[in-house]
């Protein structure tokens, strides 16, 4: 008898002792929906310009794609077209808030979610959600989501008198989603609230062909103000997925740099150390979130403890963040292919990386999101041609049959202070990590999923730490690729590889990188949202200027790349000085902020210890990444 699918338990809900009351919607999609017009596709919240104007007055019926066969265990919620629209969603997560007074990152004032449609994800940009819901007799008319939650108490109030509802607002036989969220209770059931004379319309075909409802989840808080959003959609296997994606980038090329700037005795504890505390803040920003099931973003989580301050210092990190990999990426660039044609300058190939990755950055998210896989796989594939290389070469620098003098202790205070940074950065995936939970079908699953990424990175960026470290001991280069590519002896084949793959990288992760940034200089300049209707001279004006935001954004990154030209000092500021910041003391912070009323006395101590530790820290390695 086959075990059951872990991701076809039952949602959870929320208990009593939550800020707010969770309830859980089914609500039929409706695959066939004839439009009356073009009045259908306003309102979209901010982002008119993804009206689909191509289907006013049109049928649209939910196609069928070869991705969403099953293939082996690529099936059901964990297809592989649920795998990439998840993915789609990961990747619309890195973005970047200009409104500081936004209490919550994707909820009006009127409590309803802006979401996108063709990834039934949260977005700044997006649809309001009542525009994809129909009322009862409606066709064209939105229902509000008053009126939807006003549906639900009605039936809410059926329910207790019959004895069947439980008081406390804690539904105790939650929707099974198994089968997609096909099973959905009947009327006189106590779970949640299937509304059959409403519907929903999945016109970005986000949702496989196999769908018949979508659940939303209602939260009530405490001053009575319902926010209702759509229910996480992500598996724990996506989760993992898109949380390793998050994790394990090129900042693991500078390790074996690190590690030799501490030596052996202290470098392999600090990553380690590194790892276990990015987990427990990791864990501390999931505890935060269950205290108000409202925020989804880092940058709520800034506004609840700290208010627009808090949310403005959020949007300067993450634009700091965005900007410091951008131009490591163009390093990476230029270093690689100067190294295998080392007759072109290294400047020469900075300048042919900004016509390379520039046209990426006119492509829609879900383009790139699929050219982003590039980025991952090239990072994987990177590191696995490194130990290939340690292997097959018999002699030294670059064999780890015949491994190069190592150090045990870093030679001076100041080499340790920049192995600091080295051996954070690779750590930073927290920015994401409380989008990634909300995205979650089984929010309380999030930190299983959590130590299967951890495991995963950890044997992947300490095992490229020790290899490439005994490969070339203390003439390791500030990436260790670099240090590959200059030393004869391996197979022809290897140095063409290793620039290939490290050529995809930038242009897998540059536009993904220089999109948010983008998008503030669209809003400041109101060319985000171009409306079909003005004048075409209009048109070509904002055209013009979203162009001109693009091709700067990404000229920036080539500049300051040329100024500022070594990868390893670029690594250890973003993990110094950002990196502690985002992983170490904002988390505690928050969490003594948001959680004062459950923390504990010695929870608070510990919150105290860190956060001093990681900001003395910080302040080392950033000194040391500047002068050195």
């Amino acid at each position: 008898m086959a075990e059951p699918d872990p991701e076809r338990e039952p949602l959870k809900t929320l208990s009593s002792s939550s800020p707010g009351q969770v309830h859980y919607v089914s609500i039929p999609i409706n695959k066939n929906r004839q439009l009356a017009g073009s009045n259908d596709f306003q309102n979209f919240g901010v982002g008119s310009s993804d009206t689909p104007t191509q289907y006013h007055g049109q049928g649209i019926r939910r196609r069928t794609s070869i991705l969403d066969q099953p293939i082996g265990s690529f099936k059901g919620v964990n297809s592989l077209n649920r795998f990439a629209t998840s993915f789609q969603r990961a990747n619309s997560f890195r973005a970047i808030d200009i409104r500081p007074d936004r209490e919550r990152s994707f909820i009006d004032p009127d409590g309803e979610e802006s979401y996108d449609p063709n990834t039934l994800g949260p977005s700044y940009n997006g649809r309001k959600l009542s525009f994809a819901i129909t009322g009862p007799g409606q066709v064209s008319i939105r229902p509000s989501i008053a009126d939807l939650y006003g549906a639900v108490s009605r039936k809410n109030s059926v329910i207790q008198s019959s004895g069947g509802f439980t008081p406390s607002g804690v539904l105790e036989n939650p929707i099974d989603d198994s089968d997609g969220l096909q099973s959905v209770l009947s009327n006189d059931s106590t779970g949640p609230y299937h509304l059959p004379d409403y519907s929903f319309h999945d016109s970005g075909n986000a949702l496989g062909p196999e769908e018949d409802s979508i659940v939303l989840k209602q939260v009530e808080t405490r001053t009575g103000k319902v926010i209702t959003v759509i229910a996480g959609q992500s598996t724990g296997p996506q989760t993992i997925f898109n949380s390793i994606n998050v994790l394990i980038g090129i900042g693991l090329l500078a390790l074996p740099l690190g590690l030799r700037h501490a030596g052996w005795v202290l470098g392999l504890p600090l990553l380690a150390i590194f790892a276990f505390a990015t987990f427990c803040t990791a864990q501390l920003l999931s505890r935060c979130l269950d205290a108000d099931p409202t925020m989804t973003t880092y940058g709520d989580l800034a506004f609840a403890a700290f208010g627009p301050t808090g949310r403005a210092l959020i949007s300067f990190l993450f634009t700091m963040d965005l900007l410091g990999c951008g131009v490591a990426l163009i390093i990476l660039f230029g270093d690689s292919l100067n190294a295998l044609f080392p007759e072109y300058s290294v400047n020469f190939f900075k300048i042919v990386a900004f016509f390379v990755v520039t046209p990426p950055a006119f492509l829609p998210l879900s383009v790139l999101s699929n050219i982003s896989l590039l980025g991952i796989l090239s990072t994987i594939g990177t590191a696995i041609i490194i130990v290939f290389c340690g292997l097959v070469k018999q002699t030294a620098p670059g064999s780890l049959l015949q491994p190069e003098p190592t150090s045990l202790w870093p030679k001076s205070f100041k080499e340790f202070c920049l192995s600091l940074g080295l051996l954070s950065a690779c750590w930073g995936g927290h920015a994401i990590f409380p989008n990634l939970k909300c995205d979650m079908r089984h929010p309380e699953k999030f930190t299983s999923c959590l130590k299967t990424t951890y495991r995963i990175t950890i044997f992947t960026d300490i095992g490229i730490a020790i290899v490439g470290f005994l490969m070339f001991g203390d003439q390791v280069l500030n990436e260790i690729t670099r240090s590959v590519l200059l030393t004869p002896g391996y197979p022809p084949f290897v140095y063409a590889l290793i620039s290939v793959l490290l050529s995809l990288i930038p242009l897998a992760k540059t536009p993904l990188n220089s999109r948010p940034i983008v998008s503030i200089f669209d809003s400041m300049l109101n060319v985000e949202h171009i409306d079909e209707s003005l004048p075409s001279s209009t048109k070509l004006v904002k055209n013009s200027v979203r162009a001109f935001n693009r091709i700067a954004v990404n000229a920036v990154f080539v500049l300051i790349a040329i100024l500022l030209p070594e990868f390893d000092k670029i690594i250890g500021f973003l993990g110094a000085a950002l990196c502690f910041t985002i992983c170490f003391i904002l988390p505690c912070l928050f969490y003594k902020r948001i959680c004062h009323e459950t923390i504990t006395p010695l929870e608070t101590h510990l919150c105290n210890i860190s956060i001093v530790i990681s900001a003395v820290l910080s302040v080392f390695g950033v000194y040391a990444s500047l002068t050195s």
